[in-house]
């Protein structure tokens, strides 16, 4: 038998067209529910602007490095979205784990830019002495007085639920009814809510720190829509499940900012 006859196995077909199936349900639910609808276009607002901010030239390496993780950060939502609609829960929710450990590391260098060049710099013996996920929870832990320890509970659930091989992370792979683990996909609407708000919760957090390390104030009339459609998004969405005031007066100002920069266009 030639190269040229074979055929990818019909097995692997079946998966596909399981996972489509499945992907329909899911998107016909998450459109029936304004909850997850916001949830979903609050992760789209994020990846829009990682996806325009990333692609732009650098002012130097420390903006370049924030683009590279802020690419990472597109990659790691567009498969856990791919994966959450397909009805594979663990693998979606494992993902997120990366992007958790960026959003802290993104929070170190907020608060002391400098750590970027050293964390870029470093070799492998100095990000484990400095840089493990660990020591950046207790860093930002340290710095903001939090005594309560949340950060690292959040990343322990994400280990032990996702990320490892653990008892406790087959609950993610069976329906949350009870019954036997599923190998492949399958739908289960409770599961695709939890790990969405999950999804959008770190979207907001990204969006936020990728934002405040560029220049917001170029009057370049692409890069301001960009950047304004994500932080209403973003505003509404925290106020609405969050418990934050949106400043609806500075979104009326930078509106009107847009609408002198496009009449002078």
């Amino acid at each position: 038998m030639t190269a040229q006859s074979r055929k990818i196995p019909e097995n692997m077909a079946r998966l596909n067209e399981g996972e489509e199936y499945i992907r329909k349900q899911s998107i016909a639910v998450i459109e029936a529910d304004e909850e997850l609808l916001n949830h979903v276009e609050l992760i789209e607002a994020v990846m829009d602007h990682i996806d325009f901010f990333a692609k732009r030239d650098a002012v130097d390496l420390d903006q370049e490095t924030i683009q590279l993780l802020g690419a990472r950060i597109f990659n790691d939502l567009g498969s856990a979205y791919g994966q959450l609609t397909r009805g594979y829960y663990q693998l979606a929710a494992a993902t997120l784990r990366d992007i958790m450990e960026i959003v802290y590391l993104w929070g170190w260098f907020d608060r002391n830019p400098a750590k970027i060049t050293e964390w870029r710099e470093s070799d492998d013996k100095k990000r484990r002495q400095i840089f493990t996920p660990a020591k950046v929870r207790k860093f930002l832990d340290n710095f903001d007085n939090f005594k309560e320890g949340k950060r690292g509970a959040a990343y322990k659930l994400f280990c032990e639920y996702a990320a490892h091989a653990t008892w406790h992370g087959f609950a993610l792979m069976r329906p949350t009814g009870g019954g036997q683990v599923v190998m492949g996909p399958f739908f289960d609407a409770p599961l695709m809510k939890a790990v969405l708000e999950e999804m959008a919760q770190l979207a907001a957090q990204a969006g936020n720190y990728f934002s405040g390390f560029l220049d917001k104030t170029a009057e370049d009339v692409s890069a301001l829509e960009v950047w304004l459609r994500r932080y209403v998004v973003t505003g509404e969405w925290a106020e609405k499940y969050l418990g934050r005031s949106h400043d609806r007066q500075f979104v009326a100002e930078m509106e009107a900012w847009l609408l002198q920069l496009k009449a002078q266009a």
